[in-house]
Order: C-alpha cells, then sequence, then structure tokens
C-alpha cells in the first residue's frame, strides 16, 4: 500500500513541477526588473526552491522506501512539495 500511495505523490509531484518551473520564470523576471528590491529577490528564490523540491523530494523518497519497505518517511519525503507548494499558494495570497 506504501508503493502506491508513493507513486500517487509522485506524480502530484510531476504535476507540480511544469506550474513551478513556470512560477519560478516569471519570479526571476520581476526580480530582474525590480533589482533594488531585495524582497524581490527574496521571494525569486522561494520560489525557484519549488521546482527542486519536485525533483529531489521523488527521488530522496524512492530511495528511503528501497531501504526499509514500509516506510512513511518515504511519504513525507513524496508530500513536501505539496506541502511547500501550499505555503507559497498562502504567501501570495497574505
Amino acid at each position: 500500500m506504501t508503493r502506491l500511495w508513493l507513486w500517487m505523490l509522485i506524480a502530484v509531484d510531476v504535476v507540480l513541477l511544469f506550474p513551478g518551473f513556470y512560477m519560478a520564470s516569471q519570479a526571476v523576471g520581476i526580480a530582474r526588473v525590480d533589482q533594488a528590491s531585495a524582497e524581490a529577490m527574496g521571494v525569486a528564490v522561494l520560489f525557484m526552491a519549488l521546482p527542486v523540491f519536485c525533483l529531489a523530494a521523488p527521488y530522496a523518497a524512492w530511495r528511503a522506501l528501497s531501504v526499509r519497505r514500509d516506510n512513511a518517511n518515504a511519504l513525507a519525503l513524496a508530500a513536501m512539495p505539496i506541502l511547500y507548494a501550499a505555503f507559497l499558494t498562502l504567501f501570495i495570497v497574505w
């Protein structure tokens, strides 16, 4: 059952990867226009982390699952990009 959940979370991470790349490129473009603002650079770094999480977390989760077959930590690792995307959504709203 853990592998099924892991595959589902990895699929969601892959789906989040493409909007993550788009949001990161747009944030870098805004930071490039507003060069004097440290806040714009900070926001760009926050948005650039999402694609990195979407790539690194499934790999780390798969490795954690290969060490121990029934590992809840692997599922938590695979869910981290989803939680980070929720954080960024709240960050944008507020």
